[in-house]
């Protein structure tokens, strides 16, 4: 009987274990999907920030030449460059959003993993208060499953009894006084 009780502790440790290293898995692959979005995003900041120097400088030389020759010509490149820098701008700032996404997403895989690693010391832990206490007291664990089903069973009757002997007590106070008028009765007809 003490094996049966051991293998069930063995096999939960072995899925435990079993748990853990594919927790061990996933972080790595997805710390290592966090950290290549992460690298993606700087490269297309970086992009971004270059893109809106270069557009930067093409607009400040074509403000130059509109002061010198204000032509329709150069206002339509003024204006594509105006919108080139904007476009630049929302590029960047997508590329840090996503850097921010890519720094949140690393955070919570770090919380996840703590968790699960708490939980796995814990159910280990739990299997092997279960050890300790399966093996010295192997024979009394059946008497306590015994004692524990009996006390529910004892709480229902309780409860209807209870819940017949209000009527009873009734029914008795009712018949109390009959009882007084008989035993005064009694004492007279001696």
């Amino acid at each position: 009987m003490a094996n049966k009780k051991m293998d069930p502790v063995a096999l939960i440790r072995k899925e435990i274990e079993s748990l853990e290293h594919k927790v061990e898995q996933l972080r790595d692959r997805l710390m290592a999907d966090a950290h290549k979005a992460m690298d993606k995003a700087k490269a297309q900041t970086e992009r971004a920030r270059k893109k809106l120097k270069e557009e930067q400088t093409r607009l400040g030389e074509l403000q130059k030449k509109a002061k010198a020759s204000m032509d329709a010509k150069v206002h339509k490149q003024l204006d594509r460059a105006h919108g080139a820098v904007e476009a630049a701008k929302e590029l960047e700032l997508d590329a840090k959003a996503l850097m921010i996404m890519a720094k949140d997403q690393i955070t919570e895989l770090k919380g996840d993993y703590q968790r699960a690693k708490a939980l796995a010391k814990a159910a280990q832990d739990a299997a092997k208060n279960f050890d300790k206490t399966a093996k010295p007291t192997a024979k009394k664990a059946p008497v306590k499953k015994a004692a524990v089903k009996k006390a529910p069973a004892k709480k229902a009757p309780a409860k209807a009894a209870t819940a017949k002997k209000a009527p009873a007590k009734k029914a008795a106070a009712k018949k109390a006084p009959a009882k007084a008028k008989a035993a005064s009765k009694t004492p007279p007809a001696s």
